[in-house]
């Protein structure tokens, strides 16, 4: 399986009164190089990119202005969820091992100046990706939620099947904004702190106040992420209970009020990542002779996606349980 890393560079305007999205220049990034590029992470300053394999194993980190990719981690699962410290000086990211045929993780931290990994955690069952919070990072296993940080690391949410478990100044609040008999993911702070967005399984992706108040139900779009305070891109995605069959990014309103397709279904673009005013693409096709693209999004936003050369790509509701 060959893949492609492009960056989409665009702009949209997002007025109140009128709402207009126009990609203005495409590229690709990377040019020449193919390998197993997925799940793209972007930095709060949109010049770092984190990127792995389809299984999570290795991670790699892209620097915009050096045009330099540096492998960072080859352990299994670093790719799964790997998370920016909030000062953009290192990388939280999971290790995994088997031991007595039990998986266990641990977190590592891996210093981007320093360019020097080291084990943040004691290894445990049913460990999350970190939680990247102020002043270091939350972890959340079997064991309970520990926090490692030079302070009481603000406010923060995270899932514990179908609760939201928001942090504010080391104490926890169990909120249930949405009923539903699966579990919640894909949870995350708005960049101001003061809103929540995730999907609850077999309902959609919503957006609820700290208080767990519903503020918007999104719709039944997938793997949704902020872009900004006001905005979310999320998945519109079709499948046949195995494999995805059509996949496209959507931009929304938080509040509901306004969608926008950013790619067209056939395309099979998918997991959109982003960073306070940028945000990243992956993209799979069917076509390996389509030209590869790259794109940005108004305000100057960047989008960085993957094209994949293969039938299709794997199914992946639920991905979060292992």
């Amino acid at each position: 399986m060959r893949t492609k890393l492009l960056i989409l560079a665009a702009a949209c305007s997002l007025a109140a009164s009128a709402q207009q999205v126009e990609i203005t220049s495409r590229q690709q990034l990377l040019k020449g190089t193919e390998s197993g590029i997925c799940n793209p992470v972007l930095s709060a300053d949109g010049q770092k990119l984190l990127f792995t394999h389809a299984d999570y194993k290795g991670l790699k980190l892209y620097d915009f202005s050096s045009d330099v990719t540096t492998t960072i981690a080859t352990d299994d699962m670093a790719g799964f969820h790997p998370s920016f410290s909030r000062d953009g000086k290192s990388v939280y990211f999971l290790s995994q091992t088997r031991e007595d045929m039990r998986v266990y993780r641990e977190v590592k931290a891996y210093n981007l100046e320093a360019r020097t990994s080291m084990a943040v955690t004691e290894k445990a069952r049913g460990m999350q990706a970190p939680v990247a919070v102020d002043g270091g990072f939350a972890a959340v296993s079997d064991n309970g939620r520990k926090l490692k940080a030079d302070r009481k690391g603000g406010t923060y949410v995270y899932a514990r099947g179908a609760q939201l478990i928001v942090v504010r100044n080391g104490k926890e609040q169990q909120l249930q904004p949405v009923a539903t008999d699966h579990t919640y993911m894909w949870e995350s702070l708005s960049p101001d702190g003061n809103k929540i967005l995730f999907y609850a399984g077999g309902k959609g992706a919503y957006v609820c106040d700290l208080e767990g108040n519903v503020l918007a139900s999104l719709g039944r779009y997938e793997a949704p992420r902020w872009a900004g305070n006001d905005y979310v891109v999320a998945e519109n995605a079709t499948n046949d209970g195995h494999q995805y069959e059509s996949c496209q990014i959507m931009l929304l309103k938080a509040d509901g009020s306004f969608k926008y397709a950013l790619t067209k279904p056939e395309t099979m673009t998918m997991t959109a990542a982003h960073s306070f005013s940028y945000f990243t693409l992956q993209k799979y096709r069917y076509d390996a002779t389509a030209p590869a693209t790259l794109g940005t999004i108004s305000h100057s936003q960047r989008l960085a996606y993957c094209l994949q050369h293969h039938r299709r790509s794997s199914f992946r509701y639920g991905y979060q349980n292992f």
